[in-house]
């Protein structure tokens, strides 16, 4: 085959082109230039972030023949560094740590590292050295402490922890990070220019996520598109149809759906989606990056790594619904992912779902329901559901001053108090018993009140509005008690209870009472 992989054709060929992994090239390339280098080195990283890449790089800096000395920049173009380049070399031997994991493999190699090198240093690269057995890491010991002085040892791994501690203990160790997204895309668009192909920056972006920090990764993908339209120029949406992505305006449609509690809706357009061949796990994934974008985008989190087009559309639904409704159903969909995978019928599992989060009480709901409103009176399967999103509007507005056309001493008490705390605690007001005794009144409320009386209204700024409020219709100095009519029904019903020795509030209890729940212990 004539044809050169983009992973291959485009491996970095110097420290320097070594991509978002400065951290550890600079470190080495001081360790050569004032010849403090170790006998074993440890690279450890996620898949495609230059481990390999960087071992031999290594290896031509210690082998290059235009250079008296081990250099930070090797020539490439003397006969070491090509031969190692093309893995050649006979100073360097690279062993799959997979393939070659047994005692008898690593005996062969300690037998190979007793002959003199050609050049300067004889290199071992061992990949995926955590597969080798125990008996093979014992035997390795010995050599990899007190190896002859012309030759180093560079271990390459993606799972560091399955390392027996008295390897680790005499290797240096340097862990390769995965790449940012935004680095990635600007390098595929780059390399993409190279080919003749001219990829928009939504494009470079979708594949630097679907790589997901490898950049092998995302080269191996950028051969995949090529092979498809190897000039010209393409969009997201072509790249999505190539690899198979879903586009985010689908995961957006089922989302503004749930915005606008129309299930039938959001379940439509699930099916829709299905129809294509998309595994329903991948949707379930794709729903909650989209909830979870949303949800940074409303917190005024950048996001990395997105493009301004995918920013925009999070920014626009998140004006749709609230912070706190977001954060509950991130949780859901997130809980929904691994449902799914041992789900019997994982569509009617997500079918349900989405008929939940797009009929479930609200947050304003709730806040209504505790605030002695009662339950919300909404049908959450209308016949006609309301198209209208939930609006910012419900969470954090500030709540209304109440004003009540009632001229009486408690009307006016009422207005007076209600101004600075607000309507729901002024609603409470109206359900008191106003009993005045010269400088010295009380209210007195029905027992439903008691949690809202003795763990809202007794709270000390509460109180002093109240008073307040009194001194001004009743004249200074007059008193203020609140009291809580003792319960007038026996009701035998068995009683939710928490942990023993707590009391439940009436305020919770009639929740419950409503739901024919109950508090587990």
């Amino acid at each position: 085959m004539s044809y050169l992989v983009l992973a291959r054709k485009c491996r970095p060929a110097t420290f320097e082109e070594v991509v978002a992994q400065g951290h550890i090239t600079d470190t080495i390339k001081n360790a050569l230039s004032k010849d403090r280098l170790a006998h074993a080195y440890l690279f450890c990283g996620p898949r495609g972030t230059g481990k390999t890449t960087t071992a031999r790089i290594l290896a031509k800096a210690l082998n290059c023949e235009n250079s008296e000395k081990p250099t930070p920049e090797p020539c490439g173009k003397c006969n070491s560094c090509v031969s190692i380049a093309g893995s050649r070399s006979p100073d360097v031997l690279e062993i799959d740590g997979a393939s070659n994991r047994g005692i008898a493999e690593i005996q062969a190699l300690r037998e190979r590292v007793q002959y003199a090198p050609r050049g300067r240093y004889k290199v071992f690269i061992i990949d995926e050295v955590h597969m080798l057995t125990k008996e093979a890491f014992n035997a390795l010991l010995k050599t990899l402490e007190e190896p002859p002085p012309q030759v180093m040892f560079i271990f390459a791994t993606t799972e560091p922890q399955k390392l027996p501690s008295t390897i680790t203990s005499r290797c240096q160790r340097y862990d390769f990070r995965r790449i940012p997204a935004n680095i990635i895309a600007e390098e595929i668009g780059k390399i993409a220019s190279n080919e003749g192909l001219t990829l928009t920056e939504d494009a470079t972006v979708l594949i630097a996520n679907r790589a997901d920090g490898a950049f092998r990764d995302s080269l191996s993908i950028l051969d995949q598109i090529l092979a498809y339209s190897p000039k010209g120029e393409l969009s997201s949406k072509e790249i999505s149809e190539i690899l198979g992505i879903l586009p985010l305006e689908a995961f957006d449609r089922i989302a503004r759906n749930i915005a606008k509690r129309d299930p039938s809706g959001a379940i439509n357009e699930l099916d829709t989606i299905i129809e294509t061949g998309v595994n329903i796990i991948q949707i379930a994934e794709g729903l909650a990056e989209h909830f979870h974008g949303t949800l940074m985008s409303k917190l005024g989190v950048d996001i990395e790594g997105i493009s301004q087009a995918t920013q925009d559309l999070y920014r626009q639904f998140a004006e749709m619904i609230s912070s706190e409704d977001l954060l509950r159903i991130v949780r859901r969909v997130s809980e929904l992912q691994t449902k799914l995978k041992y789900a019997a019928q994982p569509r009617f599992l997500f079918e349900q779902e989405l008929v939940y989060l797009s009929s479930f009480s609200t947050t304003a709901d709730i806040k209504s329901m505790l605030s002695g409103g009662g339950l919300p009176t909404s049908n959450p399967f209308p016949n006609n559901p309301s198209k209208e999103p939930l609006q910012n509007s419900e969470y954090f507005e500030e709540e209304e001053e109440i004003e009540i056309d009632d001229n009486s001493e408690k009307g006016r008490l009422i207005n007076l108090f209600g101004k600075k705390r607000g309507q729901a605690k002024a609603e409470w007001l109206k359900q008191a018993e106003l009993i005045s005794d010269e400088k010295r009144i009380i209210l007195r409320f029905p027992h439903s009140l008691d949690y809202q009386v003795n763990n809202i209204l007794r709270l000390r700024n509460n109180m002093e509005t109240l008073k307040e409020a009194a001194e001004e219709v009743f004249g200074e100095g007059t008193i203020v008690d609140l009291d809580v009519q003792e319960s007038q029904t026996n009701d035998n019903r068995e009683q939710p209870k928490a942990s023993k020795g707590k009391v439940i509030p009436d305020g919770v209890k009639s929740i419950l009472d409503s739901f024919d729940a109950k508090l587990e212990e």
